[in-house]
């Protein structure tokens, strides 16, 4: 099994407000994009040829492919659906099994590894890689009924009672098989309890469900470690998390080049890997793990916490504070005061006091006194809506999530949870209770009372 292909033509809606300038492959986690952390994954582990389903924003795919040995991005014009796809796809490939991976997938080297050798040393027509249900709704997944490694059953978006393993979007395939059921698939998941109802969408799990009901040996193969499927806003939190836990936690050296200049008075009490030309300057705090991109500059008692990436040309001084398990994009500016926690994309300005915990969009401004609520009076987990849907996030439900190229008024609140909408403005001092739409002005209508003839006279002159 030499050849991989990479499912990635999705539109991602439910990443909103993520999914306007991003495909869901082209999200960044902890410095790298989730389709090139795949692909990294993917060529370490001898895949000769790597070949990406591409359709929407697919430019921004192909540029991140651009000049990659093996990788060819391949652009499927209004595709209906993973099945569909991926059997437009199919007949470019000449091995007798293909590994099939969802774009949208964060998980480890290890992970990957040991399921390419176990789908290679199976036997089987197809190998699914699952974890057992835990405390996850399988109405947000799908799953399958697993007995002694064997996949009995597939269903879309399941009661629980059905079935006792998720599916990881990460599957193996003899082709020919594949390519047969892909040809009888109905056109959407025809596979599903009693009263639910599926969308219009050729799903890849219909067509190994089919192939299930022809006799084919279907094998399940358990994730020891977590796979994050980037599905919506909180799941970006999740799978930096994952990746710091697994890459930046367990650092055993630094890596500290000649042009890199520490200061005497800075405490580091963990492993460090400096890019060229960093400085980390006078009183500052590096409390843990930590992965610093070339040209940065940390100064003047910045509080950088542990398992932390922090990218290149940034600059993070003046008692700023940055949480642990963060992610900063490059060209960072955060100052004065000023604590962080979460994720930052590229460009992200926040000088001057404030307190935010989620992630914050390309290119956008976090005003003075930007201050984020996360815990809810009731003291319950924050309820998340998405497109008119109820979710209950397993993890960071309760961090704010605003979109790229957004603007921030000085002093405005935030409620646990809200999402911001890209192009989006917010005026000084507003209260920001529910989401906000994109390309949104929002902003205070003000009365003012004002009284004349104030003065000496009104204070018993």
């Amino acid at each position: 099994m030499k050849t991989a292909i990479i499912l990635a033509a999705g539109k991602g809606s439910k990443l909103w407000p993520y999914n306007e300038y991003w495909p869901k492959a082209a999200l960044p986690v902890a410095g790298r994009s989730v389709l090139s952390r795949m692909i990294g994954h993917l060529k370490s582990l001898s895949m000769e040829r790597i070949i990406v389903a591409a359709d929407y924003l697919d430019k921004r795919l192909k540029s991140l492919c651009h000049g990659i040995e093996g990788v060819e991005v391949v652009s499927v014009s209004a595709p209906q659906g993973t099945a569909d796809t991926l059997e437009r796809l199919l007949p470019m490939v000449t091995d007798e099994k293909v590994l099939i991976v969802y774009g949208d997938i964060v998980t480890t080297q290890a992970a990957m590894q040991k399921f390419i050798r176990q789908s290679s040393d199976s036997g089987s027509d197809a190998d699914l890689l699952v974890k057992p249900l835990d405390q996850e709704r399988t109405q947000d997944w799908f799953c399958a009924n697993v007995s002694d490694k064997e996949v009995l059953q597939i269903y879309g978006h399941p009661r629980p009672h059905y079935v006792n393993h998720r599916l990881l979007g990460v599957y193996a395939a003899r082709t020919a098989a594949l390519q047969s059921a892909l040809a009888q698939n109905p056109g959407f998941m025809t596979h599903v309890n009693v009263g639910m109802m599926p969308p219009m969408e050729a799903a890849l799990e219909q067509s190994l469900q089919i192939m299930i009901e022809a006799g084919c040996r279907v094998t399940a193969h358990c994730a020891e470690t977590a796979v994050i499927d980037i599905d919506k806003p909180w799941h970006l939190l999740q799978a930096a998390h994952l990746v710091l836990d697994h890459e930046i936690k367990t650092l055993m050296e630094s890596s500290i080049p000649d042009s890199a200049v520490i200061h005497p008075s800075a405490e580091i009490k963990g492993q460090v890997i400096l890019g060229e030309g960093v400085i980390v300057g006078r009183n500052v705090q590096i409390k843990g793990n930590a992965v610093i991109g070339k040209g940065t500059i940390i100064e003047n008692g910045a509080i950088i916490g542990a398992n932390s990436v922090i990218g290149a040309d940034c600059v993070i001084t003046d008692y700023c504070k940055i949480g642990d398990f963060s992610v900063i994009g490059n060209r960072n500016r955060i100052g004065h005061c000023a604590e962080f926690e979460g994720i930052t994309f590229d460009n992200v300005s926040f000088t001057h006091y404030g307190e935010v915990f989620g992630v914050v969009g390309t290119s956008t401004d976090i005003a003075a006194g930007v201050t984020i609520g996360v815990l809810r009076f009731d003291d319950l987990p924050q309820m998340q809506k998405v497109q008119g849907r109820t979710e209950f996030p397993e993890k960071f439900g309760n961090a704010v999530y605003f979109g790229d190229y957004t603007r921030t008024g000085i002093a405005s609140l935030y409620m646990p949870g809200v999402k911001i909408g890209s192009n989006s403005v917010i005026g000084p001092a507003v209260l920001v209770e529910q989401d906000v739409p994109s390309r949104t002005l929002l902003h205070l209508d003000q009365q003012q009372l004002v009284k004349k003839a104030w003065g000496p006279h009104r204070y018993g002159w």
